[in-house]
């Protein structure tokens, strides 16, 4: 008998393989469980009604018994609910076991370039007619972006939005606008010398939107929704849950990560939740820059917000499990990002667990995503409570 080595080799290679992936999620359970002070140091002990120690015990149930890192904890104000009510949450996408199922079934790591890279995004975008601003350059790894923006103000282009190609979380963006014959830079909502500053990687240009008056009443910054939506088997697309994000101050962007607020919005209505939150565990019950209340106010063109996220999804059928940032404009919602990887810990801040949520539950069954036994056993939850 002929032994084929090559063969062999590959077979070695494909169970060394799965022997890795399996290890994975465990070493990045030791890791995170040494990571916990992090957790720690990012409570707003000016928020948390618990002392120091509660949070400490508190820490170790979520992280053994629930099986997530508990960096939701302040966040989601978990101080304030039972933790009866903790095992509706599904935690961070970013968490080892979740993790782990996510890519198994509903985020497949070989697509995630379609949605992480800007320009093919766009293109395929454009494809599916799906309406999305238009990249107008692409400036490469350490060109000035200043001669960029003065040609494209030649064309009549005043307001720019420079990202990162591969960017996300609204890291590295900067603003430009010509004014008085000069283009002036802004970035983290303050101006900045545009002399300085040369793109940090491939930066994608597009203009600026102009947005919905209504949406402009709450914040002068370009706020979107982020709609999270799942595929089920029989090509239904379920809304997960949408909220608005809003910009603070000057910023010209609605990132939690750099200061924005988060407030639910009513999946069938497109009504604000009463509360809004940031990253520090602030509640807003109004917008601290326009003074604006949340409670009710009605996000313009809904509808069209809900239909152009299912049909989205719809385009990426390949891709079952997305968060998308819309934007709306006089002229319609338009979709500023594709998120592969969205961070779930953001949504269920804004909205509560998702998994109280009986459909979303379903969903989450069928494709196996559960993370601990707790979450299996919600009967009570498939009962409809």
């Amino acid at each position: 008998m002929k032994l084929d080595l090559e063969v062999l080799s590959e077979c070695c290679k494909a169970k060394a393989s799965k022997i890795v992936d399996a290890g994975v999620p465990y070493v990045r359970r030791i890791l995170r469980f040494l990571a916990l002070p992090y957790c720690f140091s990012k409570v707003n002990w000016k928020e948390c009604t618990k002392t120091k120690i509660e949070v400490a015990f508190d820490f170790l149930y979520i992280f053994f018994r629930l099986k997530y890192f508990p960096d939701n904890y302040s966040p989601c104000r978990l101080w304030e609910k039972s933790k009866a009510e903790w095992v509706y949450y599904y935690g961070s996408n970013y968490d080892p076991y979740q993790r782990r199922q996510l890519r198994k079934a509903v985020q497949p790591a070989a697509y995630e370039i379609v949605f992480q890279d800007k320009v093919v995004s766009e293109m395929l975008c454009k494809a599916n007619q799906i309406p999305t601003p238009k990249i107008m350059r692409v400036v490469k790894d350490g060109q000035p972006i200043e001669g960029v923006a003065a040609d494209l103000a030649r064309e009549g282009v005043e307001r720019l939005i420079f990202k990162p190609r591969f960017g996300k979380g609204g890291g590295g963006i900067i603003c430009t606008e010509f004014r008085d014959g000069k283009v002036k830079a802004i970035s983290r909502g303050e101006e900045v010398s545009i002399a300085r500053i040369a793109a940090k990687g491939e930066m994608v240009v597009q203009e600026f939107i102009n947005q919905h008056k209504d949406m402009s009443k709450i914040s002068a910054s370009t706020n979107t929704i982020r709609a999270v939506t799942i595929r089920r088997s029989n090509g239904e697309v379920l809304i997960v849950g949408t909220y608005a994000r809003f910009g603070v101050g000057s910023s010209k962007v609605d990132n939690l990560s750099q200061g924005g607020i988060c407030v639910a919005a009513d999946i069938n209505t497109g009504k604000l939740a009463p509360s809004g939150f940031d990253r520090l565990s602030h509640v807003f019950e109004m917008h601290p820059t326009s003074g604006l209340a949340f409670i009710g106010y009605q996000i313009p063109l809904w509808d069209g917000v809900i239909n152009l996220a299912k049909k989205v999804h719809s385009s990426f059928e390949f891709y079952p499990l997305l968060g998308m940032d819309i934007a709306v404009t006089e002229h319609g919602p338009v979709i500023i990002e594709i998120n592969s990887g969205y961070d779930n810990v953001d949504l269920e801040q804004a909205q509560g667990p998702i998994l109280r949520n009986l459909q979303v539950y379903e969903a989450y069954t069928e494709y196996d995503l559960l993370i601990n036994k707790y979450q299996r056993n919600l009967k009570h939850s498939q009962q409809g409570s």
